[in-house]
């Protein structure tokens, strides 16, 4: 029992530290930046502001709540993040009227959210992957990618969509060998429900999500019910369905997801004439309060000037600056990192990539038992189609997340950030680590054996602490400099509560 008790706290150790560097490093940004800094945080307070002084929600063209000059307002997006922040706040006032503490505490909302993305990461890992070195070096690439630590550290609603993105890949692996139980179900529903009520961008994990769901219940074969007297599979071939838990289960879950995210629509419905969304209403209250440079009808756009998609891709920063800032740019995209940080990434990300998507496992897997080569229970369990279902899914879902961006900065309003892609972080760190995965199977097959596996081993211990120091160089030697030079963090723009 001592012995058992032992192995349980040294298993321990590494998650506890784990959570708490995470916790530290997010927290260490949210206190270190100077308001206004990280991208369009003023606007983003106002709508906190304004609920934390009126104690209700703000009309989208609310006069305290419009962007300055780009008219309209976050207040016709989805805001669950900055109701908790302007509630909270709300209730601190009671105590301290100070604004560095308001602020930090607001930004602590989404340094939680991190902290919780972390936690649901780790499983994601032990679901994909049995072999321990992998499932943390998916986890330690995930979490402490300088960009992802940087998006959790200020007011927005990024955070809330991260985290939902995790919970929601979570919920469809598990789902894989638990066959969408209660609890898993549950699971799904909350993640949709933080999705919605965080980010727009971040909607192409819903589609992808209703996607697997049904087709797990579509197959192609025997129906597996049927036999003959012989005790054999019978009945026809051919598309059948499974209606009895596709439906029950379908409709258990919308049944959640409708009671955490009506009451936004139904309002927003009253409040913009039937517009659910509040897209078209947000359009035309900035074409009523923008300037006329930020004025949909007479701003410039590449669709507006007539010029191809492709010159805006690739005549010009676009896929520079979406990279760059993918990995590592802090405050309004102006302190970047060092540059080999990005040359290592994007090197490493190529070859990780190229060894997933094109080496064959005949070549990697060596004929005996491999600790590299067993995927994780869901997998394993799920068989060849679920895997199918996860791969399709998540694909779909980062390329309606890509095309989203690509279709913002083209018609409306040019925007090449990396954080308007992050939500794909998840799925695109697993491709990148199946890369690492079926190298170090290559290393084990192709050198003695327990050299080939120590090496492997190290690779991945080598990845994981460049991806910690890369971290730790872009705080220290980037952030908090910048930083330091600010005579009074938080005077540069005054807090109004």
């Amino acid at each position: 029992m001592k012995s058992h008790n032992n192995g349980k706290k040294t298993f321990l150790v590494p998650e506890i530290l784990f959570y708490l560097s995470v916790f530290a490093a997010i927290t260490c940004f949210a206190m270190v930046q100077s308001y206004g800094e990280p991208p369009d945080e003023v606007n983003r307070f106002k709508v906190v502001s304004f609920i934390c002084r009126h104690g209700y929600l703000p009309h989208g063209a609310d006069p305290e709540v419009l962007l300055d000059g780009y008219g309209a307002s976050y207040a016709f997006q989805p805001m669950l993040t900055y109701i908790i922040q302007g509630f909270l706040l709300r209730f601190l006032k009671l105590f301290t009227t100070d604004s560095y503490v308001l602020l930090v505490s607001a930004r602590m909302v989404n340094v939680v959210f991190g902290v919780l993305m972390a936690y649901f990461v780790r499983q994601i890992s032990r679901e994909l992957w049995e072999n321990p070195y992998l499932q943390w070096t998916f986890t330690v690439m995930t979490v402490f990618l300088p960009q992802n630590i940087f998006l959790h550290s200020y007011i927005n609603t990024d955070s809330m969509a991260m985290l939902a993105v995790a919970v929601i890949c979570l919920a469809l692996l598990r789902a894989q060998r638990t066959g969408y139980d209660r609890k898993d179900c549950i699971l799904l529903a909350v993640g949709i429900i933080l999705c919605a009520m965080s980010y727009y961008n971040a909607y192409g994990i819903i589609l992808a999500a209703i996607l697997v769901f049904a087709l797990n219940y579509v197959h192609i074969g025997k129906h597996a019910g049927t036999q003959n007297a012989h005790g054999a599979a019978a009945g026809k071939t051919g598309l059948w369905i499974e209606w009895g838990p596709l439906l029950g289960k379908g409709i258990f879950i919308s049944v959640i997801v409708l009671a955490g995210i009506s009451w936004w629509f139904i309002r927003n419905g009253l409040l913009y004439d039937g517009d659910i969304i509040a897209m078209n209403a947000r359009r035309e209250c900035s074409i009523q309060t923008a300037t006329e440079d930020f004025n949909p009808l007479t701003r410039f756009t590449y669709l507006n000037a007539g010029i191809p998609l492709t010159d805006m891709l690739f005549g010009t920063s676009y896929i520079t600056l979406v990279f760059k800032s993918f990995i590592a740019m802090f405050g309004a995209m102006g302190i970047p990192t060092h540059r080999l940080i990005y040359h290592f990434y994007g090197y490493f990300w190529l070859a990780a990539c190229a060894a997933a998507l094109f080496l064959p496992k005949r070549f990697w897997c060596p004929a005996e038992k491999s600790e590299w080569a067993n995927p994780g229970k869901s997998l394993q369990k799920g068989g060849r189609k679920a895997r199918l279902l996860i791969y399709i899914g998540m694909a779909l879902f980062s390329l309606i997340t890509i095309g989203l961006s690509i279709f913002y900065s083209y018609t409306w309003d040019f925007q090449p950030q990396g954080r308007y892609i992050l939500p794909v972080l998840i799925p695109f760190m697993y491709v990148v680590t199946t890369g690492v995965q079926k190298l170090c199977g290559l290393l084990e097959k192709w050198i003695s054996r327990p050299s080939g596996a120590v090496l492997g081993k190290l690779f991945c211990a080598g990845i994981m602490a460049y991806v910690l120091l890369a971290f730790l160089y872009s705080l220290f030697r980037c952030v908090l400099p910048y930083y330091s030079h600010i005579d009074g963090l938080f005077s540069v723009y005054q807090l109004i509560l």
